[in-house]
Order: structure tokens, then sequence, then C-alpha cells
């Protein structure tokens, strides 16, 4: 047994705030899985928009969020990542609780702005504050942690969603978003009593504050990492905002079917995460996102023949949610490892745009061949770029390496308050 196995075995091993970190994520995911796996059926479908309304809807929130975390990525480093978080979940309350009243397109298109803006400035802040926790060399831990928080609460989220919702009733569908609203005000509550505030050392490096992105966008493995990232969020973005509209419209899945499927899931996630994540430590990220693309090249060829065969669907959710353990700790454990410690909120920002980017890029593009319904060409592309993603990170594995940054934690200043 080594040293690592010896000191970090079994839940004592997280700090307090880091757990109860973790809960707040649970009780936010809780709430938005009440209405994210049918977010695109409620505009699409319900409202009567169109899929290709509603996919563009969700591509502007991330091309505003983009826009939103570039602009405050060094008010994370300055005003300290707690605050930003805690301002950006009252505002998530705030537009979830609105987002119901999106039934024309220009209202619609204003609320979706607003969703960006609050879930992008989310990220880099909540991923800041949660790595501040632990020591670099076990950041796929705290992310495959958070991870298993909310694919619990996404998964939770998604059965009580889908109970509220099924049968398409436009009140039921107003009645979750505005629930939704008061679950998130609940997680910020709870991170505002009982997470610990984080402020800067007095010896901070300041120099490092006033920098610029320039040192951070020369880095190659950086960006060849973000690239690897990209071509992921790409698959993940179809299991969340795809896969629910085509089950029902083309397979014939009613909405409690779809939450019982995103419970399946969750539970793989809750039993298996943390586990992984450990396992994964130190190993080369080339391997980790090679193994994502095969599985989710698999998963997405299943999701293809449910229409067919329901068992197919089930079979896909499986796949996927294996593949999944591997991509989620180590998308956000190659950031922290490539990044020296005063660029970290930076580059956390930097990972948050390109999921932006991704989950925006790949939902409009979605939305736009279900409205056509070119689904066998969304689910073969699909295939084409995971095989792409796993080639191209083989290639990468040796450039990439698997090593967390081991500069000294005293120059991140940041540091708990007692």
């Amino acid at each position: 047994m080594t040293a690592y196995d010896r000191d970090n075995h079994g839940w004592r091993s997280y700090p307090r705030g880091l757990l109860v970190l973790a809960l707040a994520t649970f009780v936010l995911f809780l709430a938005r899985g009440m209405v994210l796996p049918f977010l695109m059926i409620y505009f699409a479908q319900i409202v009567g928009l169109g899929e290709s309304l509603a996919g563009a809807g969700i591509a502007l929130s991330s091309v505003v969020g983009v826009v939103a975390t570039l602009a405050l990525a060094r008010t994370i480093d300055r005003s300290g990542a707690r605050r930003i978080l805690l301002l950006a979940l009252l505002a998530m309350a705030a537009v979830h609780a609105t987002l119901w009243l999106g039934r024309s397109p220009g209202l619609f298109l204003c609320l979706m702005s607003l969703f960006g803006i609050a879930i992008n400035v989310y990220w880099p802040a909540s991923d800041t504050l949660a790595t501040t926790f632990l020591p670099p060399e076990r950041a796929g831990e705290v992310f495959g942690l958070q991870r298993v928080a909310n694919a619990l609460g996404l998964g939770l989220g998604g059965l009580i969603g889908g109970w509220l919702v099924t049968g398409g009733d436009p009140a039921a569908y107003r009645t979750s978003f505005l629930v939704s609203s008061a679950g998130i005000l609940c997680a910020a509550l709870l991170i505002w009593w009982l997470v610990p505030a984080v402020h800067r050392r007095s010896a901070l490096d300041r120099t490092a504050l006033r920098g610029d992105w320039r040192g951070l966008l020369a880095d190659r493995r950086f960006l060849a990492s973000q690239l690897l990232l990209l071509l992921g969020v790409t698959g993940f973005t179809q299991f969340q905002v795809s896969v629910p509209p085509f089950l029902r419209e083309e397979a014939g899945f009613r909405e409690r079917t779809i939450g019982a499927l995103f419970a399946v899931n969750t539970l793989v996630v809750v039993l298996a995460q943390v586990p992984v994540a450990r396992w994964a430590t130190g190993r080369p990220f080339g391997h980790l996102f090679a193994a994502t693309g095969i599985g989710w090249a698999i998963a997405y060829a299943s999701f293809t023949l449910a229409p067919q065969t329901a068992a197919a669907a089930s079979v896909g959710v499986l796949v996927y949610s294996l593949a999944e353990l591997l991509f989620m700790p180590v998308s956000g454990a190659v950031v922290v490892a490539l990044s020296s410690p005063y660029q970290r909120a930076r580059a956390l920002a930097f990972a948050s745009v390109v999921w932006a980017i991704g989950w925006g890029g790949a939902a409009w593009i979605a939305g736009v061949l279900l409205e056509r319904q070119l689904a066998h060409v969304l689910w073969s592309g699909t295939v084409a770029v995971m095989l792409g993603l796993a080639v191209l990170a083989a290639r990468l594995t040796a450039f990439l390496g698997g090593r967390p940054s081991t500069e000294p934690p005293v120059s991140t200043g940041l540091e708990r308050e007692s």
C-alpha cells in the first residue's frame, strides 16, 4: 500500500468545506435536473418553437456565456471564487423562475442569454473554489466528487421532473421551473452558511494578478488538452440535449421513461465515480480521453437503434455512463495539471469557455438536424467525432503527460479562513 493509499482513503480524507460544497452541488443539480433533460422538449415541442430555434437558443446562451466568462475571469481572482459563485447562483435562480415565460422567440432568446451568463460564470467559480481544498495532484478526486454530487442531483431531479411533466401539461412544466428555482436558492444558502470563504494572502504575487491570457494561450500542451475537451464536450452534450427529444419523438418514450434512463446514468456515476477518479490519478490523460471517445462512439451507435428496439437505449445509457466515469475527472484534472497555480482560475475559466462553445455548438447543430428529421446524420456524425477524439487523444498521450503541477501551494494566493 502506497503512502497515497494510506493517507487518502475514505470520506474522512476530504475537508469539511469540500464535502459541504458537494452537498450544495447535489441540491443545485437536483433542482436543475428537474428541467434540464426536458428543456429542449418544453421549448421545441410543448411551446412549439421548434427544434431549430430551441437549439439556437441554447447556442446563444453559450455564446453570451463565453463573453461573460472571459470578462469575469479576473474578477474570480480579485473578488474570490465563493462570492462570484453565490452571485451566479442567485442569477441562476432568477432565470429558472422565469424560463417558463419564454413562449415567444424574442423573450425565449433573451432568457436563454441570461441563462448562459449564470451557468457559465458558475462553473469556473465553483471549480476554483473546489480545487482550493485539496492539493493539485488530487484534482481528479475533487472533480470526481463534484461529478457524483451533480450526477446524483441530475438523476433524482430527472425522475422528479419526469414525474411532474409527464403528459405534456404546460402548467406542470411551469411548476417544475419554479420548484427548480427554489432548490437553487437552497444550494446558495448552504454555501453561504457552511462553506468557508477564501481570501488572498498578503504575500500573493501581484504580478500574476496583473497578468493577461498570453502566457496561458502560449502553452501548446494546454491548448491541445482543450481541443480534446472540446471534442469530448460535443459527446457529453448530445446525451443531455439530444437524446431526450430523440427518444420521445422517434422512439416513442414517455418523459417518465426518459427520466428513469437518466437515473441509470446517475446510479453508475454515484457508485463508481470516486473510485474511478482515484484509479485514474496519475494515469496518462491521453489514454483516458481515448477510452472516453471509444465508449461514447459505441453508446451513440446504440442510441441510433432505439426506434427499432428499446433495449438499445438501455445499452447506450450504460456504455455512455461507463465512459463518462473517465471523462469527468480527466476534463478537470488536465486543466489543473497543465496550469500554474496563479493561472488556475483563468485556466478553469478558459475550460468553461470550451465547455460553452462545445455545448452551444453541438446543441444548435443537433436542433437543426432533429427538426429536419435527420437524426441518422446527427448520430453518425457524433460517432465519427467520438472516434476522432479517441485517435487524436492516443496520438497526443506522450505530449500531454499525466501528472499535475508540483509547484508549492504557497503560490496559489488562496487559503481557507479558519
